[in-house]
């Protein structure tokens, strides 16, 4: 019975980590950007991010790119990451909940915003 109870609780661990890992990014970039207070809570979602003042391509500035399946709230998916450096026209290298790396930012490109 122990044994049966034990793996119950690694498998859901397992589920719920792993789900909840993808829907991560805005949350970290809340933090990211010191926007921790409860009015910017809403921020978890990517697209939320979109109701913030728009900029251009930039160090510091937030991609919004859309992304295919659902959000947690059911409505369409997307990814927001910071931007460290350009390294090209539509490439940056870029921080977000799963580390540093370079990312083609024009792909699904929803908008470039300021958190400040």
């Amino acid at each position: 019975m122990f044994r049966i109870i034990a793996a119950a609780a690694a498998l859901l661990a397992l589920m719920v980590t792993s789900e909840a890992r993808g829907f991560n990014c805005g949350r970290y970039q809340r933090w990211l950007n010191g926007l921790t207070a409860p009015q910017y809570r809403d921020l978890n979602l990517a697209r939320s991010w979109l109701r913030l003042p728009h900029t251009t391509a930039a160090p510091g500035a937030i991609v919004v790119q859309s992304r295919h399946g659902r959000a947690l709230g059911g409505g369409p998916g997307g990814h927001v990451s910071r931007i460290e450096r350009l390294t090209g026209t539509c490439t940056a290298i870029v921080r977000d909940n799963r580390g540093t790396y370079e990312r083609n930012i024009c792909r699904n490109l929803l908008a470039y915003v300021r958190p400040r």
